[in-house]
């Protein structure tokens, strides 16, 4: 390690510093450098340098000339490059200091020289002085500058000025292609510098008219190759040498730099001042203690990164600081001198660049040779020492020289292997490679030739044992070569080491000998030893044949193998026996030879077993044979006879009608029915095709997503949307084919036998004048942003922050394509028609009234409104198709087919022509567009379309013009589109094949300013014919469809509410969230069994619960007390307990509720758990459950109460949780959260009720009290209270008492879930508008039916134009039969004579037509309001009257709406009748449908309930009391769904509950006259009623509206009624319309 050497140099004046007068304020005494300011009113500094040079004047005696400066830092530098370290010098300062003076010089003046060349010419005077012919030299010299933060060679002509620096893992920092010169004399040297110095860059400033503008680097490699003739090795020393000319710091003022000149001074400055930085970041580093490495920003400037290796890196590097004596360069001269005292703090790393190993031979011999001369020196002879053997005795030395000796080996050792050639190293290790061979030979394993396989390799000669193992895996993996003559075999501790290694039981020392002589193996065995060959032991001299099993001692047993003696006797074991020769059979043979049978054994202990087993086998399947028979044939019957109740409640629509015929059909037959194979067979296809109409599954979506559709709807009408929301069922069909965003991802409608039928969302635009369908999963979430936008009463839908698109033509792109019906002719035809739509609309005076504030339709284009939807731009008015069965028969035909659109209705005609084109016909085409393509069709497109049908193919036959793999041509001609609507403008018809919908053909768009349009428009298609398009041809139609731009009709849109202010309070109550309550699931029990959650069990019965939650600490005086509530900070869990540590505890819980079938018995466990810091429990295993201990329950009796209370305790111990947050003592803002679930009995009930809360607690000290100043200031706030009573948690909760039946049972009692009835906020302006209901899937049957005779009368017109094109011309006068749509021909006659034939068909028919279609429009939950029941004829939001404009009736909605529902009068003749047909029957109950009927099992399931946390009203109000029929005042704090009762104002605790859900409230002027006590309106429950009285003051429309804003809106209805004369009548909430919304 070595610092970094500084020198100073001072220069005289210049001509600049000369004219203004300058003074000189430098001065050097020795290596210390002084600057004086006080002659200009500054400090003087003094600074201390390796080396301080004095070039002011040359008079003087300390004047320090270049000569000098050279060889007191160049010649130092120039022996450490010979010496093989890196080197560098670099000089530093301000501009015209002199730098380049002092490193270039004047090259051919030898006084003026600088270091760079004087160094140059040392070099190469070293090197041409040298004698020593083991030595090498060669330089390589590369010469560039840094400009402008840019690398550029001088010396490369070509350069292009930018060189790129890369790093090297191991070199570091180096320039990517520059030049390196070899050279070879100082003469070299001069000329390549003189050219690099003509290529530098300068510029004259007015500091320096020679001013250096960039960095320049003189770098030159020296190579030094030594050869030693001792060790023959080459060893290379490698020295970099690099002499860095910096450019000056400057500044612009005193330069006068402008423009490029000012640009280079600020790059120059950059890479100085990066550079000043890097020095000051290497001196701090070498000044700490911690060798903590920190960032040096080398890579900020190209220089510094070039410099790293040279700037506290491997490099002896020097400075040489110029400066400049004038006063006014002070402050420059001040700088440079601060930045030389920093870099004196740099120390450098360098090392000699040199071949490790050479360098380390080097070292190793130094060392030898320094401990050789030591023991000389004490009289040792080495050679002696190393020549004396083991045997003789050594000399005595000290230990000191024992050591010495032990080292010089050492060494001595280590240079001997460096060394070592290639070759020896080779054979050293081939040598070693033999010896394992041999040793692993002994151990019975061989190695390839090559050495690189080891394992058993079976040997071509040689005779040899194979191992066998009980292990298949283990066997033969060892082989042991008999050599010729002997080979023993013996234990590896022997005397005399044997051939074959063994060991274990009965192996002796030296076993056996196997002699192998003259082909013929034979075993010697020793005395004692236990050999056995082929089952038979031996103790003599015995030959051993190829393929016997040698078995030596215990354990090791062998197969013999001879490969000549087999060759030669050609024996093959394997043909004597069928069982291989491995151990086992060496070891049954030993057995059997040893006179024990096993495997007989075995086999007869086998044949017992199984003879036992296959006896036992068959009685079980006899028995359970007959078991399941007897299960089947009653499993059978009873599922005939469910399916067929099933059938009937999904068909009657009535749930009471399936549940009676479920009871009656739960019988016992006399005699079991059994279907024929034929009954049977038409028995599935119904069922098949029952399925797939899905019928049922329909009508569970239309009741179930009511709620939805009718929230969608009020929301529109409240926000003025003009958008309407109804259901629609959609069926695929070929008119009407289901869109891909309402079918379920991955499904195939090719591979249904019947059509799909969908539930969709019709939204009407009436806006836009659009359609759309919706499916319900996109309904229920468009219906997330509607409520956003309705909560934040929002009365239009606004932008989102970031729109889709930037621009309105981005946005209108989009949206064509995503348009599906996007396949139109040409994309600039678009553009224009919209540009000419945009001006007729801002030339029209309504058009720009419309139009102010934004577009409405490119608001809806867009997507940025929940309401709207994206609209094409094209809307499609019908699809026609047309067969190509005259292809077949060579013929043109043209047809007029009906267009229609997915309703049924016809919305005009197109005039198609389809005809074959012969290869010589030669067209001449008029007008009108022909266009020309290619088809093809692939068997796998119809495989996948209809399955089945294509296997038909093959039977078809060819016509003779259609050839088979030969080119066949046809036409499609669109020649005109009729009586198309003027709604549509720019009418286009577009076609296309079954399998292939995404290739279609279109015509141009025509105005639609007269009818027909004609299109002219002519397609010729090529095919190769084929048997799949022949298939075709016979069976599939093309398909066209009919677009157009809609222009709707400007139509008013009157919506209505039935109270403005109430629409207006509506949208600022209901602006809230529900709140985060926390509800945990119930911890596991201990005792008790889990209970079992059954949600789809019916409920019979439901029960709101209050349950206290108190935990009580034991006091002073001996009794326990309630801890102190704070319910202020309890949002979550309704309060937080105050508890204090290490007191006795006992939670006590208190369940409130009204009289009724409720009948506790006692708590069979209380466990508590879950201990956590946040409210929120993370799941996993209960492992801190613990089990209380009870105490037995009481019922509570209070004289003014007369509800149900029963109450238990538990005593609680926390401290068996062993959780630390029970233990210690809360700090400040922590909260102890923890779970408690009850498992309560009841009479009648199966399993346990399960009461779970959260709840919230907090440790205090033992000690600390609660001060009288924070009691005061939380009871401001409402926080705690010294009541007792005020000390509790309450808990809402219902309970739900469901069946217990099997689930079965509960399958067979399916009920379908009803939401249309369920109240909704915004519903009262809806008006008489409801969701359609079962009357739609009747209209919708009438729909499809309408579709199927309009297809099956397009086929028959097809068939009766062909048949007639193929008769040919008839004769004048013969009647002709229209096949096409036609006014008729012949007037149609009064009166028709019928035959008796045709009577009998008329009457049929008639028959049919008159009878009467069985329909309920009742709800399956049997609703009796019948103003709330699904009509047909109300589809309006907008008022209680059906507008026309919007929905036209069609003729089977008008007779369906005739017909009567079921009511409930009926239902009971329908009872009698079917008890009367059972008695005639004879049919008897079963036993399985009595027990059914008569168990009441029942299953509990407990819920906490939220309330909300919007208070609707508050205030006092009187309750009138049954017992004492007096008054009493109480709180009432309305939150839907619950009415919540307290004492006071001040109460915190909820004292009673009222839930509206399942209430029905009653207000009627002769309820006040009865009661005699005005302003009174009646809760009534299903367990008690309410009277309830307001304040004075209070409005009663408040709070009516408060609990039920649909019988408030009715009350201001009967206002106005009474206001304009009507009668008063009296108003009751309906229990269904009180839901919670």
């Amino acid at each position: 390690m070595s610092s970094v050497k500084v020198a100073v140099r001072v220069r005289p004046f210049n001509q600049r510093e000369i004219s203004n007068n300058s003074k000189c304020v430098m001065g050097v005494n020795g290596n210390t450098t002084t600057i004086n300011g006080r002659e200009i009113g500054k400090e003087t500094h003094a600074f201390n340098f390796d080396h301080s040079y004095w070039s002011f004047t040359k008079s003087d005696q300390h004047f320090a000339s270049q000569k000098q400066v050279y060889e007191e830092l160049g010649v130092e530098m120039l022996a450490h490059a010979f010496e093989g370290y890196n080197v560098c010098i670099f000089a530093y300062g301000q501009t015209g200091s002199g730098k380049s003076y002092t490193m270039m010089g004047k090259a051919n003046d030898p006084e003026e020289m600088g270091i760079i060349p004087r160094l140059c010419n040392d070099l190469f005077e070293r090197i041409d002085n040298n004698n020593d012919k083991n030595i090498q030299y060669s330089v390589e010299v590369s010469y560039m500058e840094i400009y402008c933060e840019r690398v550029k060679d001088l010396l490369n002509p070509n350069s292009g000025g930018n060189l790129r620096v890369r790093e090297h893992p191991l070199l570091g920092p180096y320039v990517d292609d520059l030049t390196k010169m070899a050279v070879c004399s100082y003469h070299d040297i001069c000329n390549l510098m003189d050219e690099g110095n003509k290529a530098r860059t300068v510029a004259a400033t007015n500091m320096n008219s020679t001013s250096s503008r960039s960095h320049a680097v003189f770098t030159i490699v020296l190579t030094q190759k030594r050869h030693c003739p001792i060790t023959n090795l080459d060893s290379e020393k490698v020295s970099k040498v690099s002499l860095v000319d910096l450019a000056g710091s400057e500044r612009a003022n005193s330069t006068g730099a402008e423009g490029q000149r000012l640009k280079e001074g600020a790059n120059i400055n950059k890479s100085l001042t990066t550079l000043g930085l890097v020095i000051s970041k290497l001196a701090e580093e070498a000044g700490k203690k911690k060798r903590t490495k920190g960032v040096i920003p080398y890579r900020d400037s190209v220089l510094t990164w070039l410099l790293r290796e040279n700037l506290g890196g491997n490099s002896k590097t020097a400075m040489l600081a110029a400066l400049s004596p004038a006063d006014i360069n002070f402050d420059e001269t001040l700088s440079t001198l601060r930045y030389a005292d920093r870099a004196k703090q740099i120390v450098c790393q360098a090392v000699v660049n040199e071949d490790p190993n050479a360098k380390l031979i080097r070292e190793l011999k130094e060392e030898v040779h320094k401990l050789k001369n030591i023991l000389e020196d004490k009289g040792i002879d080495v050679n002696e020492f190393d020549n004396s053997s083991s045997t003789k005795k050594l000399p005595k030395f000290s230990a000191k020289d024992h050591d010495t000796i032990e080292q010089l080996k050492a060494s001595e050792k280590l240079i001997a292997e460096l060394d070592k050639t290639w070759e020896q190293k080779l054979s050293k290790t081939e040598e070693y490679r033999k010896q394992r061979e041999e040793e692993l030979r002994e151990m019975g394993l061989a190695c390839l030739d090559d050495g690189t396989t080891l394992g058993v390799f079976s040997p071509k000669k040689l005779p040899h044992l194979v191992n066998l193992n009980e292990d298949p895996l283990m066997s033969e993996c060892l082989i042991y070569y008999l050599k010729e003559g002997v080979t023993s075999v013996g234990r590896p501790e022997a005397e005399k080491r044997p051939d074959i290694l063994l060991s274990g039981q009965a192996i002796l020392d030296s076993h056996c000998e196997f002699v192998n002589e003259d082909g013929c193996v034979t075993i010697n065995p020793a005395k004692g030893a236990q050999i056995y060959i082929n089952g038979k032991q031996i103790t003599e001299h015995t030959v051993i044949h190829t393929g016997s099993r040698v078995i030596l001692g215990k354990y090791h047993v062998f197969r013999y193998n001879d490969p000549q003696e087999a060759r030669q006797s050609r024996h093959n074991l394997s043909s004597l026996t069928e069982q291989p020769l491995d151990w086992k059979y060496a070891q049954q043979e030993l057995l059997e030879k040893q006179g024990i049978d096993l495997k007989a054994e075995m086999e007869k202990k086998l044949l017992e077993m199984e003879s036992q087993y296959r006896r036992e086998k068959e009685e079980l399947e006899l028995k359970m044979l007959r078991q399941t028979k007897e299960y089947e044939t009653r499993i059978e019957s009873l599922q005939r006879q469910v399916d067929l109740a099933q059938s009937m409640i999904s068909s009657v629509g009535s749930t009471w009608e399936g549940e009676r015929f479920l009871t009656s059909s739960l019988m016992e037959f006399a005699e079991e029915l059994k279907w024929t194979s034929d009954q049977e067979r038409v028995v599935r296809k119904a069922a098949i095709k029952w399925r797939y109409h899905q019928f049922t599954s329909v009508r569970d979506d239309l009741w179930g997503n009511a709620i939805f559709v009718k929230e969608a709807n009020a929301i529109s009408v409240e926000l003025k949307k003009k958008v309407q929301f109804q259901f629609a069922l959609l069926t695929d069909t070929m008119y009407s084919p289901l869109p891909p965003d309402l079918l379920p991802p991955g499904e195939d409608l090719t591979l249904r036998p019947y059509p799909k039928t969908v539930v969709a969302i019709q939204v009407q635009d009436l806006k836009n004048g659009a359609t759309h369908y919706w499916s319900i999963e996109k309904l229920k979430q468009r219906l997330e942003d509607m409520r956003m936008y309705y909560n934040s009463e929002l009365s239009v839908a606004g932008t989102p922050a970031d729109p889709p698109y930037t621009s309105v033509a981005e946005g209108w792109l989009a949206a064509l394509h995503l348009n599906p019906a996007r396949l139109v002719p040409d994309r600039q035809r678009l553009e224009a028609m919209r540009d000419m739509y945009e001006t007729d609309l801002q030339m029209s005076p309504t058009g720009q009234q419309d139009q102010i504030g934004s577009d409405p339709m490119m608001d809806a284009l867009m997507g940025t409104d929940p309401f709207y939807d994206r609209f094409p731009w094209f809307r499609m008015i019908g699809r026609a198709f047309v067969y190509l069965s005259n292809l077949l028969h060579n013929v043109p035909l043209i047809h007029k087919v009906a267009v229609v659109n997915e309703k049924g209705e016809v919305r005009g005609y197109l005039k198609v022509a389809i005809e074959p084109v012969n290869n010589q016909q030669i067209e001449v085409q008029k007008k009108g567009v022909r266009q020309t393509a290619k088809l093809h069709f692939r068997k796998e497109d119809f495989l996948k379309t209809k399955n089945g049908e294509n296997d038909k193919s093959s039977d078809l036959v060819f016509p003779s013009h259609m050839e088979e793999e030969v080119e066949f041509c046809f036409r499609v001609v669109v020649l005109q589109a009729i009586d198309v609507a003027d709604a549509y403008s720019d009418v286009f018809c577009q076609f296309n094949f079954l399998h292939r919908h995404d290739e279609a053909f279109s015509t141009e768009p025509m105005k639609n300013s007269k009818s027909p349009l004609t299109f002219e428009h002519t397609q010729n298609l090529h095919i190769k014919m084929s048997r799949t398009f022949l298939h075709y041809v016979h069976h599939f139609p093309i398909i066209f469809e009919v677009f157009g731009h809609f222009q709707p009709k400007t139509e008013k849109f009157n919506f209505e509410r039935q109270n403005s202010a109430l629409g207006r309070r509506l949208s600022t109550k209901l602006t809230f969230q529900q709140p985060s309550l926390v509800i945990s699931t119930p911890v596991k029990s201990k005792k008790a069994n889990a209970p079992i959650q059954n949600n789809s069990a019916a409920v019979k019965s439901k029960h709101d619960m209050l349950i206290w939650f108190e935990i009580c600490e034991l006091a002073n005086n001996g009794e326990y007390v309630p801890t102190i509530v704070d319910h202020a900070q309890g949002l979550p869990t309704h309060g937080v307990f105050l508890l204090h540590q290490g007191i006795q505890r006992r939670i006590k819980i208190t369940i409130c509720h009204e009289k009724g079938e409720l009948k506790w018995k006692d708590c069979q466990e209380l466990v508590v758990g879950r201990i956590r810091a946040g409210p929120e429990w993370a799941g996993g295993d209960d492992v801190d459950v613990l089990s209380l201990g009870l105490f037995p329950g009481t019922f509570l009796e209070f004289s003014m109460d007369d509800r149900t209370f029963f109450q238990f305790e538990a005593a609680w111990d926390s401290s068996l949780h062993n959780s630390p947050l029970l233990n210690r003592v809360s700090n400040y803002g922590d909260q102890i959260y923890m779970t408690l679930s009850a498992y309560m009995e009841l009479e009648g009930c199966a399993q346990p009720a399960v009461i779970t809360k959260d709840l919230c607690l907090l440790i205090y000290a033992r000690d600390s009290k609660i001060s009288a100043a924070s009691r005061f200031c939380r009871s401001l706030i409402g926080g705690i209270s010294k009541s007792p009573e005020m000390n509790r948690v309450p808990g809402v909760y219902q309970l739900c008492q469901k069946d217990g039946s099997d689930s079965g049972a509960i399958r067979r009692q399916r009920r379908v879930l009803d939401t249309s009835s369920a109240y909704v906020r915004g519903e009262e302006n809806l008006g008489q508008w409801r969701p359609r209901g079962d009357s739609l899937i009747f209209e919708h049957q009438w729909e499809l039916e309408k579709l199927t005779r309009l297809q099956q009368v397009e086929r028959v017109r097809l068939f009766l134009r062909l048949r007639d094109r193929l008769k040919g011309k008839k004769n004048k006068g013969e009647a002709r039969t229209p096949v096409s749509p036609c006014d008729p021909v012949c007037a149609i006659p009064e009166t028709v004579k019928l035959d008796e034939k045709d009577k009998g068909i008329v009457n049929k028919v008639v028959g049919l037509i008159r009878r009467r279609i069985p329909m309920n429009k009742d709800p399956p939950t049997g609703n009796k309001a019948a103003e709330l029941s699904d009509e047909s004829g109300s589809n309006s939001i907008t008022s209680p009257i059906s507008d026309k404009s919007l929905i036209k009736t069609s003729q089977s909605s008008d007779l369906l709406s005739r017909q009567k529902s079921k009511s409930d009068q009926n239902l009971a003749q329908n009872d009698d009748l079917l008890d009367s047909i059972n008695s005639a029957s004879g049919m008897k109950r079963s036993l399985s449908g009595s027990r059914i009927l008569q168990l009441n099992i029942l299953v509990p399931e407990v819920t906490e309930e939220r309330v909300g946390v919007v208070v609707s009203k508050k205030g006092y109000m009187n309750f009138l009391e049954e017992k004492t029929q007096g008054w009493t005042r109480r709180w009432v704090v309305v939150r839907r769904p619950y009415i919540l009762l307290f004492r006071d104002d001040r109460d915190l605790v909820i004292r009673g509950i009222i839930n509206l859900a399942n209430a029905r409230i009653e207000h009627s002027e002769d309820q006040q006259a009865m009661v005699k006590v005005p302003n009174t309106f009646s809760v009534c429950t299903n367990q008690r009623g309410f009277l309830m009285q307001m304040m004075p003051g209070d409005e009663m429309y408040d709070w009516l509206y408060a609990i039920n804003p649909l019988m408030a809106g009715q009350l201001k209805l009967k206002s106005k009624i009474i206001t304009n004369g009507g009668a008063p009548s009296t108003i009751i909430s309906p229990s269904s319309t009180s839901s919670s919304s």
